[in-house]
């Protein structure tokens, strides 16, 4: 690993207008609901962009309780424009959530692992997620949450450090903006 001279200490401010609901059931907006059985390769359709850098949700439908282990390959860039890929892994029907924040996705993969699909009823898609990515520059460590308005009040929500995500205690209805700043540092090489 390479040494660390020191860090330079950073405030950072992100404006999220109004960013839209985290979705809830299988309506898709990135990837919209798809038949498993009729992927080639489990290559899915990327049919929209996030609105923000965000967590994005998959959503598994198995028609029949067959699918007992699958997998959601998500590539594409981060808050600050750096790759990178999250997998999600099903082992029934139900949602699953990234752990980062995408600003754009490349490409979207599904693969059985264990299981069965046995219909067209079996679906996967791949709408947004609660959390905001909030921007810094490469390589940046964020530390803490200095303060959160969302619609104009105080948010009590969460940062989570090893991502950059902001968790808002408000919830996101694509009508209310959201004001977060925060504090990160960035390594000076020895």
């Amino acid at each position: 690993m390479d040494k660390i001279k020191g860090f330079i200490q950073m405030t950072g401010r992100a404006s999220f207008a109004l960013p839209a609901v985290a979705e809830a059931a299988d309506s898709g907006t990135i990837v919209a609901s798809a038949a498993i059985s009729g992927l080639t390769a489990g290559v899915m359709t990327v049919a929209a962009q996030p609105d923000y850098p965000r967590t994005l949700r998959g959503y598994l439908t198995d028609a029949n309780a067959t699918i007992t282990n699958g997998t959601l390959t998500i590539v594409g860039l981060d808050q600050n424009g750096i790759g990178i890929s999250d997998i999600l892994t099903f082992t029934a029907a139900g949602a699953q959530t990234t752990v980062k924040a995408f600003a754009k996705v490349v490409s979207v993969t599904w693969a059985l692992v264990t299981g069965t699909v046995t219909t067209t009823s079996d679906t996967m898609s791949l709408g947004y997620g609660a959390s905001l990515g909030l921007p810094a520059c490469n390589g940046a460590i964020y530390e803490k949450l200095v303060k959160a308005e969302f619609n104009g009040s105080n948010d009590a929500g969460t940062l989570s450090t090893t991502y950059g995500l902001y968790v808002p205690a408000g919830t996101l209805d694509g009508a209310k903006p959201l004001e977060v700043t925060f504090n990160y540092k960035i390594p000076i090489p020895a």
